[in-house]
């Protein structure tokens, strides 16, 4: 349902976008600190995992196709940096998740024009990536778990611009079954990699199927709630600046680790 924006919301200038990137990065930000300062606390890894579904769901939603330089060259200068992190061993190193994002703008537009157009070629596209799941997973990050969700998020924008008046649209007839079997295999995949226990895996699982199913009531609208101005530009900067803001987050905590590391070891 479309919400009207009030004249404070429309001086805020804040979108139903900026607020679901907000929410990803505050739950990526309990997985980074799990990873670089506090490995011990499965429970952050656990819960950081509905992040990814969101970011996927949107570089699919999205209509600009544009891949910026930003993109490829951050996703390799982290790549080097985790592969440093780990101690040079490649085989715990998989290309940085900005890469997968990448492709998947490059991509699209053919996935679009091609495959989402026919119900058969998306269940066969659909096959292909979850065969291909576990040998992708190995190589970059999220595998192709994260590109169903990015098929979820096209799927969806297809489906709202269809209407309700034509529901044999493929768009409407797929996305939610296409949305389950990725929102599963993102589940398996993220319990499987992380190796957590039954109480964690619960908290990933909660995590991953709540935001997932959330996405498919996704509207971009502007939001009609009243934010205050400082609130508001908050929300706005991490809206427009989220994968900024995530290399960010990757690079001081990993500097912050090294260094509380350091002070241990003294």
């Amino acid at each position: 349902m479309s919400l009207a924006a009030s004249p404070v919301a429309v001086r805020a200038g804040v979108t139903s976008t900026d607020l679901w990137k907000t929410l990803g990065l505050v739950l990526i930000l309990f997985d980074h600190w799990a990873y670089y300062i506090q490995p011990d606390q499965d429970w952050m890894h656990a819960l950081g995992r509905g992040a990814l579904p969101i970011f996927f769901f949107l570089i699919g939603f999205a209509r600009t196709r544009h891949v910026p330089w930003f993109w490829i060259a951050t996703g390799v200068a982290l790549t080097g940096l985790d592969w440093w992190h780990v101690g040079g061993d490649v085989s715990d190193v998989t290309l940085n998740i900005l890469l997968s994002f990448a492709l998947l703008r490059w991509v699209m537009p053919w996935v679009e024009r091609h495959i989402a157009v026919s119900s058969w070629r998306l269940a066969a596209l659909v096959v292909v990536l979850l065969a291909l799941s576990y040998p992708a997973d190995l190589v970059i990050d999220y595998g192709t778990s994260g590109w169903l969700l990015a098929l979820v998020g096209l799927l969806h924008r297809r489906a709202l611009e269809a209407g309700p008046d034509k529901p044999r649209d493929p768009a409407w007839l797929a996305r939610r079954a296409v949305g389950a079997v990725a929102t599963l295999l993102f589940v398996a995949n993220e319990i499987h990699d992380y190796e957590l226990g039954t109480v964690d895996a619960f908290i990933a699982a909660g995590s991953i199927i709540l935001v997932s199913g959330l996405l498919l009531r996704f509207r971009r609208v502007d939001m009609a709630w009243p934010i205050p101005p400082a609130a508001g530009a908050a929300l706005r900067f991490c809206g427009r600046h989220s994968l900024e803001i995530y290399v960010a987050q990757i690079i001081g905590l990993m500097a912050l680790g090294e260094v509380l590391d350091l002070s241990e070891e003294e």
